[in-house]
């Protein structure tokens, strides 16, 4: 594979969310890879990490992709998905279960305040079933879901940190392919809520709002709904894991399926 990505911040992505037993409370951690250029810190917006230049124009990346070169299916767009998630219990997080997780994701793409710009906004829902409140009318299990973001043609992920909770954060990565740079800010929010049904069932929904700008002719963003079959709690990190990961470390877990685990691309499309 040509491609070499280069990156003054190595990134790592431990993605698992953790929602907690209140109505609006969850966790996330993750592990996995990315580009990327200079840590931007997490107080930071991410637009406010690109300096102001003249406008830029790059070709789109060419070749090989990782997930090819390694035979990881890609789907070519969004699509409702059925993973997992594991639910386990607050007081003995030992004590743990899969449970089912259903995702939908939806795309806007237009232009960005800079030009040569593009900006991609990505909407998933994550609802994950199997709960119930317990006899005091509150819950006794958290619940762990993971993803992240990964770059096509290197098979890095994105940096991100752990979030706990209603939390949102900034951020900045440049890809490297072919000697190409493709400077990439983002944004992530992510909001957890307990539906409980009529029937005594719990929902627990976590809502992922990831904004990109990416440059107009890049096409590498790739969102991975993984499949775990455990989680450890002690994972969760609020730090930034800067070491190096890619969508094969992923799959090569033990903790996680590897033939449920899916990958799609997303904002491939140019503005008009």
């Amino acid at each position: 594979m040509k491609q070499a990505m280069a990156l003054a911040l190595a990134a790592a992505m431990a993605l698992s969310l953790a929602g907690c037993g209140e109505p609006a409370s969850a966790s996330q951690s993750v592990s996995q890879p990315a580009s990327v250029s200079q840590p931007e810190s997490a107080s930071q917006p991410a637009s406010a990490s690109q300096p102001e230049s003249a406008p830029v124009s790059v070709p789109a990346p060419t070749g090989e992709s990782y997930f090819d070169a390694n035979g990881i299916p890609v789907l070519d767009e969004p699509s409702d998905l059925e993973v997992h998630a594991v639910a386990y219990d607050m007081e003995d997080s030992t004590i743990q279960r899969t449970v089912p997780a259903q995702v939908s994701a939806r795309v806007v793409v237009g232009d960005a305040e800079k030009e040569g710009y593009k900006k991609v906004a990505l909407y998933v829902t994550v609802t994950c079933s199997d709960f119930a409140y317990n006899e005091e009318g509150g819950l006794d299990e958290d619940v762990a879901y993971n993803s992240g973001i990964y770059d096509l043609y290197t098979g890095r992920a994105l940096p991100t940190r752990s979030t706990a909770g209603d939390a949102a954060y900034d951020y900045s990565a440049t890809v490297e392919v072919d000697g190409t740079s493709y400077d990439i800010s983002y944004s992530k929010n992510i909001q957890w809520m307990v539906l409980p049904l009529d029937s005594g069932e719990v929902y627990r929904r976590c809502n992922q709002n990831w904004v990109f700008e990416v440059p107009e002719a890049y096409d590498g963003l790739v969102y991975c709904a993984v499949d775990p079959l455990s989680y450890d709690p002690a994972s969760y990190s609020e730090e930034i894991d800067e070491s190096e990961h890619y969508a094969m470390d992923l799959l090569n877990d033990e903790s996680v399926a590897t033939d449920t685990t899916v990958f799609f691309r997303f904002g491939t499309d140019i503005p008009a």
